[in-house]
């Protein structure tokens, strides 16, 4: 279930809304594009969203071109980030405007990005934790009990002293199972916090998907054939990172 209801007030002002598609609404703060490991390209979120009620965010891992495209193509996203940190913790940071993402993006995450790993900086979770303090902004803690290494819960000893720091939970990522967001509600309950919600998309079926879901639209069987494509989308993900450090290598 997403948790619509416990969404902060920092993002109304990004909702649109238009009564001709009062039924139709499309509401993800997760989805990635071609700018870092998604094979979702801005032109297609533009032309899905726009006959729709929207609240969308484009966060690729350390990168901003595709929510910088999407924004200059008329689509009002909220400015986003996928940050990602040395040891491989992620937050979710958004922003009022695209010039504050741009600004923050130039001066604390470029410059420290890691040429290997897409998906990682050289800067540790506290360190960016202290320089949002100086910008108007939402920060959220997706997929904390997530697979592998994105199951902050059992691999980050800190995480309970980041969860007093932030904002909001991640509390349904479409990629999860039903169990492990609910267990990702129950965190936020018990640490009064908001929460934010998204698909986590790579590929095109990822997204209209949770669209599916999200309207109630979504069966059991179809969730099973979604979550076979999503692992056979493992494979062509793993291989953007790959390429990643290899052009970056060459480079």
């Amino acid at each position: 279930m997403v948790e619509f209801q416990k969404l902060s007030g920092f993002f109304v002002e990004f909702i649109e809304s238009d009564f001709q598609y009062a039924g139709d609404f499309y509401y993800d703060l997760h989805i990635h594009t071609t700018a870092s490991d998604s094979f979702i390209k801005p032109e297609f979120l533009k032309s899905f969203a726009e006959n729709k009620r929207y609240l969308i965010s484009v966060t690729d891992h350390n990168e901003i071109t595709g929510a910088v495209k999407l924004n200059e193509m008329g689509i009002n996203n909220v400015p986003g980030i996928e940050l990602g940190c040395e040891d491989g913790f992620e937050l979710l940071v958004y922003f009022k405007t695209m010039k504050d993402l741009e600004e923050f993006y130039v001066k604390e995450v470029e410059k420290y990005k890691n040429i290997k790993r897409m998906a990682k900086t050289h800067r540790n979770v506290f360190d960016y934790l202290r320089v949002l303090e100086g910008y108007r902004c939402h920060i959220s803690i997706p997929h904390i009990c997530g697979l592998v290494q994105k199951n902050f819960i059992n691999n980050k000893p800190y995480i309970y002293e980041v969860i007093e720091l932030v904002d909001s939970l991640e509390t349904h990522n479409h990629a999860l199972s039903e169990v492990r967001n609910m267990a990702a509600a129950e965190i936020r309950k018990k640490y009064n916090k908001n929460a934010t919600f998204g698909s986590d998309a790579h590929i095109l079926r990822d997204l209209l998907s949770y669209y599916r879901y999200t309207n109630l639209e979504l069966k059991n069987s179809e969730k099973i054939i979604d979550y076979f494509f999503k692992i056979g989308s493992i494979s062509g993900i793993g291989q953007k990172h790959l390429l990643h450090m290899l052009k970056k290598h060459e480079d």
